[in-house]
């Protein structure tokens, strides 16, 4: 992280982002009815919900689309055209929570990994990412215990950091581009010492407020030596209605299915990805049957690849602890409680 700071008063903050939206697309938290905090285009910067907890879907569908058209093919003029997604300016994503920039930097490994995505590429590139540190705990957050929040915890790939204290806030950078933006704003006053004593003082106070933990000492290892473990069945059978809302709310959730449509004069075919999920019955059919057919199996497969195979895919775990997936289920499965449960029972036995 680049070392200078910077203090901005609320007023400086918004005046700043109202000079920015002359030259880029930003986005930002806005509160609708219902309470409900949802990322969109700013018309005004006092339209941002600073002080939201969190939203249904994550600002990461602002750089992996849930449904995008890849490329096109013409048959009458025999041309093929790869559908890299344009912008006609930059964006800046504002006010992203650490949990949801550390969600975005893990999709970073899946899709710019040894395979690049040029898809998403253009769109990770082309973007600008302005974090907001929490000051509260979300009723379901679990942030902690993933090293992923309330505070960015991370030196991943981010522009700028916000802190909110005493009325104005911290601004630091995690990049020459998140550097070069300050330079439009007005009043900023160097930090000095005393704003980081306070900004940690902040931080202790904001993790005293988060109720839900999770111990993931050994967990991943546990949990792939129970794979068997009758909580899967149990909260299966009298519970998962497998709507796939775990899976769509998840800001990991990185699988896609492909379609291809076609003209009605069959001279033009557009092929697409949109978001496909784990627990849906027939997302684990193959030629010779399905080796997910049980919702036990799907449930089962949600859990272990959050808390556990996803360290040996990606060195990280899959789950950032915003508790969306509790929040948004049905029936309230709380993924928490049941890698608790098998943690309880400590079960050693070889499994299947």
């Amino acid at each position: 992280m680049i070392s200078d700071a910077f203090t901005l008063s609320r007023i400086d903050l918004l005046g700043w982002v109202d000079t920015l939206r002359a030259q880029f697309d930003i986005f930002g938290p806005v509160m609708k009815r219902r309470g409900q905090a949802v990322f969109e285009r700013l018309n005004k910067a006092q339209d941002m919900a600073l002080d939201y907890c969190s939203t249904m879907t994550s600002p990461r569908s602002l750089i992996y689309p849930p449904r995008q058209s890849l490329f096109t093919i013409d048959r009458k003029i025999g041309h093929y055209e790869t559908l890299v997604p344009k912008r006609g300016k930059e964006t800046i994503i504002f006010g992203i929570h650490p949990c949801d920039m550390h969600a975005i930097t893990v999709l970073d490994r899946t899709f710019l990994g040894d395979f690049k995505d040029c898809y998403y590429r253009r769109l990770r590139d082309d973007t600008i990412t302005v974090v907001l540190n929490c000051n509260q705990a979300c009723d379901q957050g679990f942030c902690p215990s993933m090293e992923t929040g309330p505070f960015l915890q991370i030196k991943d790939r981010f522009d700028l950091v916000l802190t909110a204290k005493c009325g104005d806030y911290l601004v630091e950078f995690g990049s020459q581009r998140g550097k070069d933006l300050s330079k439009r704003a007005n009043n900023l006053r160097r930090a000095s010492r005393k704003d980081f004593v306070e900004k940690k003082r902040v931080e202790m106070r904001a993790r005293t407020t988060f109720i839900k933990s999770l111990d993931t000492n050994g967990l991943p290892e546990l949990l792939m030596r129970n794979l068997d473990h009758p909580v899967y069945k149990r909260t299966a059978d009298a519970r998962c209605l497998g709507c796939t809302n775990c899976t769509m709310v998840c800001p990991t959730c990185y699988c896609y299915n492909v379609e291809d449509s076609t003209s009605f004069d069959l001279n033009t075919t557009t092929r697409s990805r949109h978001c496909d999920s784990c627990q849906e019955l027939n997302f684990a059919k193959v030629h010779e049957g399905n080796f997910r057919s049980s919702r036990q199996a799907r449930l089962r497969q949600f859990v272990t690849h959050k808390l556990a195979t996803w360290i040996e895919q990606y060195g990280c775990f899959g789950c950032v602890g915003c508790g969306r997936c509790m929040t948004w289920c049905p029936t309230g499965i709380d993924l928490t409680e049941m890698a608790k449960e098998i943690q309880r029972d400590g079960r050693t036995e070889k499994t299947i």
